[in-house]
């Protein structure tokens, strides 16, 4: 099944999807697709002047505000995951043994947005089997108009292989025993005289700048995670965690929780408790910590990821 034919709907059939489109279409939402659930999409298809035959497509998905990724990974999100598109690294740029998985760390490229180049990078820079599995894509710091590549997720390689995407840390097994993601980001940004700069000296687009409440890790400007990212990178992980039983109420979620006081009438929710819970983690450095981590928790000199409000919330709904 491709990934188009995935979300495309039509009478007979059934589901979480179907359920969806009832109930934005105002029917009774019994998750079956049948003849009046047609008649329903036909006459809303021709009021917003599409083709009225009655099959939901992208475009029809795209009239009644729906997102069927989004309804998945709030959902029941299937291991087959052909929403997530296939672009492998060469043989020999990853190792090909499988282990179990006990990590799931979260990175940014600090560089570029298009994930079809990022992974061809890893494929030609020849510095031995550094990459992630999965890379989602983004928007140019530049502001550009070029949101094609936007919130796309594309895997490098099987998540039962790995290969090395932390550097140096206390404990190498983090490495063979955890599924990496990279998010398409230019990362740490500067601001001077109003502007606004890359660390490779480009200039970066107001709206494309995330500035923290307070610094994390001495950086308050950062290249800012789009909607489509933080949504991709929801669905990626409730797949991760459900396919490899990885508990994601550990680590940084954790760490997370424990500093807004989840749960408190009064939680906290300033800037400075997130920064702490993406702070280096000496546990988590030497193995000790399982779960979801980020990158900038396992080595000091690293701010992937930063603690941007819009990715906090998201986790807190994990």
């Amino acid at each position: 099944m491709s990934k188009q034919s995935r979300y495309v709907l039509k009478q007979g059939h059934s589901g979480d999807l179907v359920e969806a489109l009832q109930e934005v279409l105002g029917l009774r939402a019994d998750g079956i697709f049948g003849s009046k659930t047609r008649d329903a999409i036909k006459a809303y298809q021709i009021m917003k002047g599409l083709k009225g035959d009655g099959i939901v497509g992208p475009m029809t998905w795209k009239k009644l505000g729906l997102n069927p990724l989004e309804i998945e990974a709030d959902t029941d999100i299937t291991t087959g995951a052909t929403w997530i598109e296939q672009h492998p690294l060469p043989d020999g740029e990853y190792v090909k043994e499988e282990t179990a998985k006990k990590w799931i760390f979260i990175h940014h490229t600090a560089g570029r947005h298009n994930p079809y180049k990022v992974i061809d990078q890893w494929g030609r820079d020849q510095r031995g089997r550094i990459g992630t599995h999965y890379v989602i894509g983004g928007l140019p710091a530049s502001g550009e108009d070029e949101s094609k590549y936007d919130g796309r997720i594309l895997q490098a390689f099987k998540d039962e292989y790995w290969a090395y995407h932390l550097g140096k840390t206390k404990s190498g097994k983090m490495h063979r025993g955890s599924i990496s993601i990279e998010i398409c980001s230019a990362g740490r940004l500067t601001e001077k005289d109003g502007k606004y700069y890359t660390w490779y000296k480009s200039e970066v687009h107001p709206d494309q700048v995330c500035k923290l409440e307070t610094p994390y890790k001495n950086t308050t400007y950062f290249h800012k995670y789009s909607d489509k990212q933080i949504e991709s990178l929801k669905a990626l992980l409730i797949l991760l965690s459900e396919k490899h039983d990885i508990d994601l109420q550990t680590g940084v979620i954790a760490e997370l929780k424990r500093r807004v006081n989840v749960g408190n009438p009064t939680p906290n929710l300033k800037q400075v408790g997130f920064n702490q819970a993406f702070e280096f983690n000496e546990s988590a450095c030497q193995g000790k910590t399982k779960g979801l981590l980020t990158h900038g928790q396992v080595r000091t000199d690293k701010d992937d990821v930063q603690p941007q409000r819009e990715l906090v919330n998201m986790l807190l709904t994990l």
